[in-house]
This record gives structure tokens, sequence and C-alpha cells, in this order.
């Protein structure tokens, strides 16, 4: 089992600031992403769960490496990991969506759209144009 300290800080290795998401400044979506070089998973080993109350997103799985000695001796070893995302307030719960790829798994969500940022168009008459 790997020690918490462990998985947090190998977890986050990519994670500055939504480190592997590439996303506007102004931005519709909430992003976040695990890299997971140093725990490798597979896509069947990953489990992910949102806690509505608590809004907080966990992301549990299994990684199996395995590796050899000098001297010959095989050592395959198990890890069982899990890590805590908490979700801003503004995060449409419902919409996120997780995707694995190159050992980063990424969490993309709409983001609640608040009044003033609704915008509507309004039509332009244009009046007294010339023929062209």
């Amino acid at each position: 089992r790997l020690h918490p300290y462990f998985v947090a800080k190998h977890a986050n290795a990519a994670n500055k600031r939504n480190g592997c998401c590439s996303t506007s400044q102004k931005s519709s979506k909430w992003c976040s992403c695990l890299n997971l070089s140093s725990i490798p998973t597979k896509a069947e080993e990953l489990h992910v769960k949102v806690d509505e109350k608590s809004r907080t997103l966990t992301v549990s799985g299994k990684s199996e490496t395995e590796s050899n000695r000098r001297d010959g001796v095989k050592i395959f070893s198990t890890h069982v990991w899990t890590k805590d995302i908490r979700i801003p307030e503004d995060v449409e719960l419902k919409t996120i969506a997780s995707k694995l790829h190159e050992n980063k798994i990424t969490f993309v969500a709409e983001l609640v759209e608040e009044e003033e940022d609704k915008q509507q168009e309004i039509p332009i008459a244009f009046e007294n144009a010339e023929a062209l």
C-alpha cells in the first residue's frame, strides 16, 4: 500500500494549476488532471466517484509493477491508491467526464452559468444603407 504522501506528491506532479489541461483564461469548463506515471494504472483498474454532498471527486486504482534486480530476482508489486479532488462550487457535477491518456487522467466539467454571464444577442437594423 502506498503511503498517502507518495500518492499526493506524485499524482499532482502534472497538476500545477491544471498542468495538463489546456483551457483559456475565461473558460466555460473546469479541468483537473492527475499524472499517474509513477503509479501506472490500467483504465479497467481505475474507479471514479463523486460525492455530491461534500463535492469531492475520488479517484482510486490498483497499480501493478514488475522490476528485475541485478541478481536476477523479479519483484512484483501491487499498490492500491486513492486521491480526493475538491470540486469548486461553480462546477456542474452531472457534466463531469474523465479520460485516461498516456498515464494522465483528465477530468472536465461544465461551469454553472452565472446570470450576468448569460448574453442575449440583439439584432441590429441597418437603415439608409447604400446599395452596392
